[in-house]
């Protein structure tokens, strides 16, 4: 899905000496856009990925090598005849804004869909309780959530949670032991459902090609919170269905310090509980 530290020659002289041309190109992050694989500068804020000779590439740590980045893809696509595949429509758009490689053909597939499960949905009297699902990263908005866990600790209406296989120091929200295996892929979905959570903050920073956690947090019932940055995120949320998009987090905050976020309760909402069906990725295009 990109050649970050690898030759786009030596890649086309391997698949060539196999006997091959054709194949299928991941759009799984924005590798083949620039170095900064999630294009935020300096890793700090979305870029959108600019023109190369831009003053914002010029001011990013990663804009002396986005250019030897973008030249090792241009030589990929011009010498192997590549479908390009993206998990989003968001993803595709902007890697079609960011680039001229001239696949053969660009599809979206998404790594996994939505079905009704008949299950009733949980319901429970008391706070509304907010998740956070996942590593405890600042490109997830960790940082963002633990601010509002910590400063409305001690007000009644609200609990927070820290889904995750290991807890993260320096908060007041409530871990809860969670780890995706083999045997249980399900597991977030499983414990949003156990916990009753009304909440699932998915505040990510970046542009998230597609987001395993927020589908997760909706099958579960979980209405999906989020920012406009995030990518799949955002075109996720931004069906009333699944969540809310905000413009900031002063918005979000304010959400909580006027009680307005309670209309995101199980309670207010009446959500649905979905399955989810995985896709099987490439070969599911590729021929029989």
């Amino acid at each position: 899905h990109q050649m970050l530290g690898h030759s786009s020659r030596d890649v086309v002289d391997i698949v060539r000496a196999a006997g091959m041309n054709a194949g299928y190109f991941w759009l799984h992050d924005m590798g083949s856009l620039c170095a900064g694989v999630h294009l935020m500068r300096n890793d700090v804020e979305s870029c959108g990925a600019p023109p190369p000779q831009s003053a914002a590439c010029g001011v990013c740590i990663y804009g002396a090598a986005r250019s030897g980045q973008l030249r090792e893809h241009e030589l990929l696509f011009s010498r192997l005849d590549l479908t390009v595949i993206a998990p989003s429509q968001v993803a595709l758009d902007t890697w079609r804004e960011g680039s001229d490689f001239g696949a053969r053909e660009a599809l979206v597939l998404p790594h996994a869909t939505l079905v009704p499960s008949g299950e009733p949905p949980p319901m429970r009297d008391g706070p509304l309780r907010i998740a956070f699902p996942g590593t405890p990263s600042i490109h997830k908005g960790w940082p963002i959530f633990n601010h509002l866990a910590n400063r409305f600790a001690a007000d009644p209406r609200y609990e927070f949670f820290h889904l995750a296989s290991r807890p993260a120091s320096g908060t007041t929200a409530r871990h809860h032991h969670v780890a995706v295996t083999v045997d249980q892929p399900l597991a977030m979905r499983q414990a949003m459902i156990d916990l009753s959570i009304d909440v699932a903050l998915v505040w990510s920073l970046w542009l998230e090609t597609f987001c395993f956690v927020a589908y997760e947090a909706a099958a579960a019932g979980a209405a999906v919170v989020t920012s406009p940055e995030s990518g799949n995120v955002a075109a996720f949320a931004a069906d009333s269905e699944h969540g809310l998009v905000l413009p900031d987090e002063q918005a979000l905050e304010a959400l909580f310090e006027t009680g307005e976020i309670l209309q995101l309760s199980r309670s207010v909402r009446r959500p649905g509980l979905f399955d989810l069906k995985f896709s099987r990725l490439a070969a599911e295009l590729a021929p029989a």
